[in-house]
């Protein structure tokens, strides 16, 4: 009898140490195949930049490919909805302009998602200051010029944005236009790249984006001049632009920037979503990385997954009282 119930007992611990250590196991094992990594946005934009440096650093860690798919349209909800449909086993992810995707709710009268209930939050990746560029032929010097200008040809300025509801390139300029007074009219594109070759151009007048890198170039050879950038303190890679307090228009609500946020479709198993934070943090973590994020302007921003999500749930709260402000609609 005691010998039977010895077995029995062994048996019951050894079935609860592999249950225990199952999660652990899966985690190990996952990824066994590529990762999709869908970026609603066209290339050659800020996040597009972002997400395939994400996809050859967590590649590299997984020893598992990371393939980025550009979803562009819809200002972001195409690629977004896409990702809230797909299964929760990890192998689908999205790159979020989180910004946007916090704002999209209030901004859309109808999404093919829900944002607070059909993604799994995972971190923030990074965060970017934002930087107002004009092309180099505008008679604005700086940004009280440029809001001069503004007013004086009421409807003659344009500025170009990655989507209706993206937050650095619409929702930026359009808290700029209501600070002051302005009539400047919105030209949305499928992603910040296009939009910025037609400032580039002098097809539009003006764009706000994180895109430091992007401009860089045409910063160089005198195609663009920037006038201000977000954030308390003035950016590194560009010393010599005032931050927007300086410049004389204080955007309080934007110093944080830009952000960049990995998500996952709803359900996501707890052990994919720490596998996937713990990589996210060690790639952050990375000399060559962290290098390459400087020159782009801009700052790693690992955050545990329950943290992200209270973010996200807190900055949607802000923006649905900031949007009833603006009296902006989806065009």
């Amino acid at each position: 009898m005691h010998a039977r119930c010895g077995r029995l007992i062994c048996a019951l611990l050894c079935g609860s140490f592999v249950a225990a250590a199952a999660p652990e196991a899966l985690a190990q094992a996952y990824p066994a195949r590529p990762v999709r990594l869908v970026v609603p946005y066209a290339p050659g934009g800020p996040s597009d930049i972002v997400g395939r440096l994400l996809a050859q650093s967590l590649g590299d860690l997984f020893g598992q490919p990371m393939v980025v798919e550009n979803r562009a349209g819809g200002s972001a909800t195409i690629g977004t909805a896409s990702v809230a449909k797909a299964a929760p086993d990890g192998y689908t992810l999205l790159l979020a302009d989180i910004g946007g995707f916090f704002v999209n709710p209030y901004f859309f009268k109808s999404l093919p998602y829900d944002a607070r209930t059909d993604f799994t939050p995972i971190s923030p990746v990074v965060s970017g200051a934002i930087f107002l560029f004009v092309n180099a032929s505008l008679p604005a010097r700086d940004v009280r010029e440029l809001i001069a200008l503004a007013k004086s040809k009421p409807g003659s300025l344009t500025f170009g944005s990655s989507g209706a509801g993206s937050f650095s390139a619409h929702l930026a300029p359009e808290l700029f236009k209501l600070k002051h007074g302005l009539d400047i009219l919105h030209v949305p594109y499928k992603g910040a790249g296009p939009a910025m070759m037609d400032v580039v151009a002098g097809r539009i007048s003006l764009i706000m984006t994180t895109g430091y890198g992007t401009a860089k170039p045409f910063l160089d050879s005198g195609k663009l001049r920037a006038l201000a950038v977000t954030g308390e303190r003035r950016s590194r890679a560009a010393p010599d632009v005032p931050t927007f307090a300086e410049a004389g228009s204080p955007l309080p609500e934007i110093n944080a920037g830009g952000i960049f946020g990995l998500v996952g479709p709803a359900g996501l198993a707890r052990n994919i979503v720490v596998k996937l934070n713990e990589s996210l943090l060690q790639a952050l973590a990375s000399r060559e990385v962290l290098a390459k994020l400087a020159a782009l302007n801009l700052e790693p921003m690992p955050m545990a997954p329950e943290a992200f999500g209270g973010f996200i749930s807190a900055q949607m709260d802000t923006w649905a009282a900031l949007l009833k402000r603006m009296n902006i609609k989806a065009d």
